[in-house]
């Protein structure tokens, strides 16, 4: 559980115990809770920023006595940090900050050589857009049909992207391919935010 310190350290302990390092972190945990203004709760935000803030943050910060000089820092963000989506304000505006971080530590780890950068998903097809499509379409037996249907009429490509795809963009921020590349968001969003 990334909200958990004391998780990641274990997660942690087990790598320096085994004598290796760490050449690239990729802080990819996320939730998302539809709510909007007027009806998010207490527990709510603070599971959120649990994961999704507070998570990024410690994963990164207790990944740094491991990971090599010349690393790689890849950060989730997301299309939602730059546009606004109806329901999902807490997601987006964690997603800001997340975005935030990898210009800042691009700075703070300049000196290390280690390079931080974001990907930012747009619409993909995981399991979890199940679970956004009954959430934003309050349930309704065709949510996910409503939900494709919606993206294909915003996203210019017409479709969700692949977990694949985004997993490609990782691994060139990953590799020495983006050698001269930080402090960066690439998004992998079929456009929406770029057209």
């Amino acid at each position: 559980d990334v909200s958990k310190p004391e998780d990641l350290d274990r997660l942690y302990s087990v790598v320096a115990d085994s004598g290796r390092r760490i050449d690239v972190v990729f802080a990819n945990a996320a939730i998302l809770e539809v709510a909007r203004i007027g009806e998010i709760t207490e527990e709510q935000l603070d599971y959120q920023l649990g994961v999704d803030f507070k998570g990024v943050v410690f994963t990164v910060q207790k990944a740094l006595p491991l990971l090599n000089d010349g690393g790689s820092v890849i950060l989730n963000a997301s299309t939602t940090a730059v546009r606004g989506n109806d329901a999902i304000g807490v997601y987006g505006a964690i997603k800001a900050a997340v975005r935030s971080f990898a210009r800042t530590w691009a700075l703070e780890l300049r000196d290390r050589g280690i390079r931080v950068n974001s990907v930012s998903p747009g619409a993909t097809d995981t399991p979890g857009i199940e679970t956004l499509a009954r959430m934003l379409f309050d349930g309704q037996p065709d949510s996910r049909e409503q939900f494709e249907n919606y993206q294909r009429s915003i996203v210019p490509m017409g479709r969700f992207g692949t977990p694949d795809e985004v997993a490609k963009t990782a691994l060139f921020l990953a590799s020495d391919l983006s050698s001269f590349t930080t402090g960066a968001d690439i998004p992998v969003d079929g456009g929406i935010n770029q057209i």
